[in-house]
């Protein structure tokens, strides 16, 4: 669930906001977006992903952050909380943000998931070193992906146990049923 601040404020008044906040808000135009927290399902999913990815990726060539570091979508505009940004190593301008990512995912809820197909997707998308966006189900084994191609971003989905989400750029292939593994043989929503 969100709730919108009234109070327009600038890209310094809510760092300095954030720092001391209990709350995380992600940033919108001057708009103030409050986080909710996540459901243990979306947390196993979360811890889940960053494993298998940690497993794959150089440490020294790629840095994981999970959803307590910021990725500027627009460095004036707009930092959003993704719950899991693959970076580069060398993406360190700042402490508190990510301005590179070559990887962003986001597992869906139910207050959650118009945004992240709508308002994020159309963010994300527009960011020129992201090589794909993940949309991760936690109702059903269900991951949804757009990935750079040559022309165009494409539209891939994925539902079958045996089923490789690859990221060729960051040479990465994740099972399906690794990343549900945590839920036996039961859809993650029951």
């Amino acid at each position: 669930m969100r709730t919108e601040v009234e109070k327009l404020y600038t890209v310094e008044e809510y760092f300095e906001l954030e720092k001391n906040s209990e709350v995380k808000h992600e940033y919108v135009n001057g708009v103030l977006i409050e986080m909710a927290g996540e459901s243990k399902k979306a947390n196993k999913l979360n811890r889940r992903i960053t494993r298998l990815l940690e497993d794959q990726l150089d440490a020294g060539v790629f840095d994981i952050f999970t959803h307590e570091v910021k990725l500027a979508v627009n460095l004036e505009k707009i930092y959003r909380y993704p719950d899991i940004v693959v970076a580069p190593t060398v993406d360190d301008e700042d402490d508190y943000f990510v301005t590179q990512p070559l990887l962003v995912v986001e597992v869906l809820s139910p207050g959650t998931e118009a945004v992240d197909r709508g308002e994020k997707l159309n963010e994300y998308l527009t960011l020129p070193t992201l090589r794909a966006y993940w949309l991760v189900s936690q109702e059903k084994r269900l991951i949804e992906t757009y990935s750079r191609g040559a022309r165009r971003w494409e539209y891939e989905f994925f539902d079958q146990p045996d089923a490789r989400i690859e990221l060729p750029d960051l040479q990465v292939a994740i099972r399906l049923e690794d990343v549900y593994a945590r839920f036996g043989n039961e859809e993650p929503g029951n």
